[in-house]
């Protein structure tokens, strides 16, 4: 991932790193609560697969943001889908395939996951038919993301670290979304006759392991060099 940061110029690395500083301020934050995302959202108990925490999701009716933790299996450790919905966007973004009769259908940012400690393990971005959401290029998704906030109600803790989180991967999710519409056309060409977006034979579109500290003390080197 190191190649990622050297086109960024200095104003962005000091961006990336005051995200980093957000992230590990409330990271602190929810461990002292006696916490980490998936606990606070799922609560101390197992949680069922494929069941939202919380339930009915998590909502900001300001800047349309979205999100929701979850599992597909028991042994798993779970992920949190991101989302934005059309009254959030940047204007004149508009979906190559809609959901019909859902104009208010939402884009799929990134998924989160997490190890077995409740910290950030990978990112990954997932086929249409997944989350059933409106479907944007990879230009128009890495557009929004700076448009993705949540920094109140109950779940406030999770959604600050989450938007501060969009800021500091920025660069890794941007490569994920062109890597993702890669695969797209990849699978294309390899199926034809078959609808990519719907289809069940493809579910993870693009992914990379992440660690906070570990791309944090990247950050900082980039920034001395």
């Amino acid at each position: 991932m190191s190649a990622l940061l050297e086109s960024l110029a200095y104003p962005d690395l000091e961006r990336l790193i005051a995200a980093g500083e957000t992230v590990a301020r409330l990271d602190a934050e929810m461990a002292a609560a006696g916490g980490d995302p998936p606990s606070l959202l799922a609560g101390a108990a197992r949680a069922v697969p494929f069941r939202h925490y919380p339930e009915g999701d998590v909502y900001d009716f300001t800047s349309h943001s979205q999100f929701y933790y979850h599992v597909h299996r028991g042994n798993e450790f779970g992920h949190l889908h991101l989302f934005l919905r059309p009254k959030g966007m940047p204007a004149g973004l508009l979906p190559t395939v809609p959901v019909p009769d859902a104009p208010d259908a939402p884009c799929h940012l990134v998924a989160v996951g997490f190890d077995a400690d409740g910290a950030v393990s990978e990112l990954f971005t997932t086929n249409r038919w997944v989350t059933g959401e409106a479907w944007y290029p990879a230009a128009a998704v890495a557009a929004m993301l700076p448009y993705f906030s949540i920094g109140k109600g109950r779940y406030r803790p999770v959604g600050e670290w989450l938007t501060a989180l969009l800021v500091l991967f920025g660069p890794v999710i941007v490569d994920l979304l062109s890597r993702r519409d890669a695969e797209v056309e990849r699978w294309s060409h390899a199926h034809p006759g078959r609808a990519v977006l719907d289809d069940g034979g493809l579910e993870i579109l693009s992914r990379q392991p992440v660690s906070v500290p570990l791309w944090r003390r990247s950050l900082d080197d980039a920034l001395k060099r």
